[in-house]
């Protein structure tokens, strides 16, 4: 009796074992979804779907043996995050996110412009075409440790090559930022006036030129004068011998009271609306040139002129 109550001991303990999976407790799953009835070593080809778990296969992972990551049976131990799979070549200096250059497919990065731009130096102008060490001089070349990102970190040696020059930046004092003058976006330092605050003088309209057209040569010692006539002198001439008026009525007014920046033959006369409005009231919009009233351009007299364009209108 004692024999027979052992030998069923002994089966209910084997039963209890076997029925203990070998993937761990955690793992709800039938066994038929991976298992054949045959044999427990032969999976199902098409049998599990590893899309249901928080790591789906993809790219290189979709043709991987299974023992190459599940080295237990347990699946609950099996590590997900890159670089506890995989070698860190960059040696800790870009991060453990490998997804953020990296995809499954290849390690070959294709997206470093954006990944430029998400780390606040963007690959524009010159820098596009830079080789990549030319700035990452680390050890290695998969080290990709923090490096100045401002122009004269890399750039301070065309700062100092201006030095006896007429455009000499440190005698001139001009700052650092080569920003501030230079444009990120050409392909050569020469390309130059469009970052720079010139706010004191707006380069807009006609005046939206190369900055070597006023500062003759180059030389930045001297101190241009903002007033027209300094660098227009010729045009006053041109234009008092086709309007006389220049030289007389216009002589107290300066250039910027009349013409605009856009263009010489732009005039706009606020001023006229202190005696008549041209730029408000009925008139708005309605003169298109200084002459459909004035037709006298040596003195611009236009009494009596109103009935010109109100012949049927008495005054």
């Amino acid at each position: 009796m004692r024999k027979i109550t052992s030998i069923i001991f002994f089966i209910f303990l084997f039963i209890n074992v076997e029925a203990k999976s070998p993937h761990g407790e955690s793992l709800k799953l039938d066994c038929n979804v991976c298992h054949t009835a045959e044999n427990w070593t032969k999976l199902k080809s098409n049998g599990f779907d590893h899309k249901i778990t928080k790591f789906p296969l993809t790219g290189q992972h979709k043709i991987l043996d299974c023992r190459k990551c599940h080295t237990s049976l347990e699946f609950s131990t099996v590590k997900s995050k890159c670089y506890e799979c995989h070698i860190d070549v960059h040696q800790g200096t870009t991060g453990n996110d490998c997804e953020r250059c990296h995809n499954t497919s290849s390690w070959i990065v294709t997206n470093v412009k954006s990944i430029h731009q998400e780390s606040g130096f963007p690959l524009i102008g010159a820098h596009q075409t830079a080789d990549c060490q030319r700035c990452h001089t680390s050890a290695s070349k998969f080290r990709f440790d923090n490096i100045r990102t401002d122009c004269f970190a890399c750039h301070k040696d065309k700062y100092y090559s201006t030095a006896g020059k007429p455009f000499d930046h440190q005698a001139l004092g001009f700052d650092t930022d080569c920003a501030h003058c230079h444009n990120m976006t050409g392909m050569s330092w020469n390309s130059i006036g469009k970052g720079f605050d010139h706010s004191f003088f707006p380069l807009t309209g006609s005046h939206d030129i190369d900055c070597n057209d006023c500062h003759k040569e180059g030389n930045y010692k001297v101190r241009l004068s903002s007033d027209c006539i300094s660098c227009h002198s010729g045009k006053k001439n041109i234009a008092a011998g086709s309007y006389p008026a220049h030289l007389s009525i216009f002589a107290k007014y300066t250039c910027s009271e009349c013409h605009t920046a856009q263009d010489w033959n732009v005039v706009k006369f606020k001023q006229h609306d202190g005696w008549y409005g041209i730029y408000s009231g009925e008139h708005k919009g309605k003169w298109t040139k200084c002459t459909d009233c004035h037709t006298n351009d040596a003195n611009y007299d236009a009494k009596n002129n109103c009935s010109r364009c109100h012949s049927d209108k008495r005054f």
